[in-house]
């Protein structure tokens, strides 16, 4: 596995020497009007030439709905490592994480064991999402469920759900089966502190269980993590009951029926 900290950031991957410098995060981010870069090495842009002509990583802080995050591995220091990523979306075939560039986006050293909290994970998507207008921006990689998507794509669920919609599952979210038979999903954990797991009796139509798992990734990051045994609507008009498993970690989905 590559050497990258947080199971919590993003990156933004670009191919090899165009990843941006602070300038460029910085008009980006005016641009957008709704982030701004806060401070750069040694208090203005240029600052960070010196510390890249001797190999480190040049980061600057970021500003978004009044939380800050490090942005790391501009240029001219050395990027970012990148996560391993085996989701994709939205991404053109044969498109490979590997060849690329990584500028990556982590909570402030103030927020640091907080993660899960309101509105951390909105804002360091929000951010993400705005910074979506760097030129030459290739796919953004959300750490908390290993995947990889197209920067259109990722802007587009985001501004979305941001702005009142659903929670943008297919992308903050990866589903995958397990060995026996059932779905989990990986990244919800990051808002909640559960993932989700439909259980192998309702994965007879797999389509049928993506969309429950959808609807049902929604309501658990709206209402916050399940505590107890409960009868839901699902898709389709069918009643699932979903229950929290013995060590709290995962919410089970069987048929109410």
């Amino acid at each position: 596995m590559n050497d990258y900290k947080g199971e919590y950031g993003v990156s933004l991957a670009f191919p090899p020497g165009l990843r941006p410098d602070p300038c460029h995060l910085d008009a980006c981010a005016q641009a957008r009007g709704i982030c701004s870069v806060s401070q750069y090495p040694g208090g203005h842009a240029g600052a960070g030439r010196s510390l890249g002509e001797s190999g480190a990583s040049v980061s600057v802080e970021a500003l978004m709905w009044g939380l800050t995050f490090d942005v790391v591995g501009l240029v001219p220091g050395e990027g970012a490592p990148l996560p391993p990523c085996p989701y994709s979306f939205d991404l053109p075939r044969g498109f490979d994480i590997a060849d690329h560039e990584a500028v990556r986006i982590l909570p402030g050293p103030h927020l640091h064991g907080g993660e899960r909290l309101v509105p951390i994970g909105p804002a360091m998507a929000g951010l993400a999402a705005a910074l979506c207008g760097l030129p030459d921006l290739a796919a953004v990689v959300w750490h908390p469920a290993r995947s990889c998507i197209a920067p259109g794509y990722f802007s587009a669920i985001v501004t979305n759900w941001l702005g009142g919609g659903v929670f943008p599952a297919r992308g903050l979210v990866s589903l995958a089966e397990v060995a026996d038979g059932a779905m989990q999903t990986e990244g919800v954990g990051f808002f909640t502190g559960q993932e989700l797991r439909i259980e192998p009796e309702l994965m007879g139509d797999p389509a049928a269980a993506t969309r429950i798992a959808v609807r049902l990734i929604d309501h658990l990051v709206t209402n916050g993590p399940l505590d107890r045994s409960m009868d839901i609507g699902g898709p389709e008009g069918r009643v699932l009951r979903i229950a929290p498993s013995e060590n709290g970690r995962l919410v089970r989905v069987w048929s109410a029926s």
